[in-house]
């Protein structure tokens, strides 16, 4: 079975998505300004990449065009409503911390509770992706 492209695209820009991420937080952490036009790229890039990327990939699996084990479909499920939702709770964070900002307040810094949940949710969501990746197409041949 060959990866198909798509599969790896996501697999390797998710890692970049997730570096891009971590490097907001920090700038909000150590109060510098809040890249906007780079959350603009990164909420825009995931949606319409990654999020529409694990739907298709669910649909596939769903209809039987993708044949993999109830177990991994049980993973794959689990792993994409985690990246739902660490996607939507990274666009209302980055929302909040880009107005706190603009009122002279550094959202992730004043909430470190919730920045390092947050962060771990999402390090939490892609490392299931790349693991699921792995499982599937590297060690399942």
């Amino acid at each position: 079975m060959s990866i198909p492209p798509f599969s790896i695209f996501s697999a390797i820009s998710e890692l970049f998505v997730t570096a891009a991420v971590f490097y907001m937080v920090r700038l909000n952490w150590t109060r510098r300004p809040f890249p906007l036009p780079l959350f603009i790229g990164v909420a825009l890039f995931e949606a319409f990449v990654n999020v529409v990327y694990m739907a298709r990939r669910a649909s596939h699996a769903a209809v039987g065009t993708d044949v993999i084990s109830p177990t991994m479909k049980i993973l794959f499920a689990a792993h994409g409503m985690l990246s739902l939702l660490a996607y939507l709770v990274f666009v209302i964070l980055a929302v909040f911390a880009w107005q706190d900002q603009r009122a002279g307040r550094f959202y992730f810094r004043d909430r470190p509770a919730l920045t390092w949940a947050f962060l771990a949710v999402w390090t939490v969501s892609v490392g299931s992706g790349e693991v699921l990746f792995a499982l599937r197409y590297l060690v399942q041949r």
